[in-house]
């Protein structure tokens, strides 16, 4: 997967591409948008020629002990939901610091990734700002340690709905069996489970198209599908168009 660079977070990576206003191709005297977009980057997705940034959230090593909700901020990195709603002022402001990290680190000046590295947590500020914003003061959701509700479910899905999913995995999670689990999973959110996991990875991937400069094998794969041909059927069944037709659309 490629991507302008990798911010290592906890546990986990996340590929941040972005860019800044410019003019748009055969387009004179107009403007692009700025685009900002977080991928979380699975065990096997390699980052191949793209810069690491690493921000380590827990203990001494934190760059700025005791000031970053970074709990807040890694809930959100992963949240297919805040991304796909994040207005077009918020998203512009996140790419300006998103392109001064990536030109800072391509640059490989002495001090480059101090620098970054500052920018960086700027990044992550703005980030949980945003969403204690959007979310009117409530912390982003949290997986419980015991059984879980259907509405546990349905929010795991829509923050990790990259993952490879199972419908054993959440019967156990839930402790209910199976035809209790897909009945009422069905009447909270409207249709089936791998349904409803579908319809939140196109979610996502119809922001990827708007918003980032991404292939479309690229956004396949970033929002969980390995087989590209799967995906271009699924998307056309459920937005009516291809993904390429769709594209083409919101730039027209």
């Amino acid at each position: 997967m490629v991507t302008d660079f990798v911010l290592g977070f906890g546990g986990r990576r996340y590929g941040i591409r972005a860019s800044g206003p410019g003019p748009q191709h055969g387009n004179s005297g107009s403007s692009s948008v700025s685009r900002f977009c977080v991928m979380p980057l699975r065990g096997q997705d390699e980052a191949t020629g793209s810069a690491v940034i690493r921000l380590e959230p827990q203990g001494s090593a934190s760059l700025i002990p005791g000031t970053v909700d970074y709990a807040a901020a890694e809930d959100l990195l992963a949240d297919a939901a805040f991304w796909s709603g994040l207005p077009p002022q918020d998203a512009a402001r996140l790419a300006e610091v998103a392109v001064r990290i990536h030109d800072e680190l391509a640059g490989g000046r002495p001090g480059a990734q101090a620098l970054a590295g500052a920018w960086a947590v700027e990044l992550v500020i703005l980030v949980t700002r945003l969403g204690e914003r959007c979310a009117a003061g409530k912390r982003p959701w949290k997986a419980p340690d015991g059984v879980w509700s259907i509405d546990d479910a349905v929010r795991y899905i829509e923050l990790n709905y990259d993952e490879a999913f199972s419908l054993d995995w959440f019967v156990s999670r839930c402790a209910m069996n199976t035809s209790d689990f897909s009945r009422r999973f069905k009447e909270r959110a409207g249709c089936p489970l791998f349904e409803f996991i579908n319809r939140q990875r196109l979610e996502r991937a119809c922001a990827l198209l708007k918003t980032s400069g991404l292939s479309i094998i690229e956004i396949a794969e970033a929002v969980g599908y390995n087989n590209l041909s799967f995906f271009n059927r699924y998307f056309l069944r459920i937005v009516g168009v291809s993904p390429r037709e769709y594209r083409s659309s919101i730039t027209r």
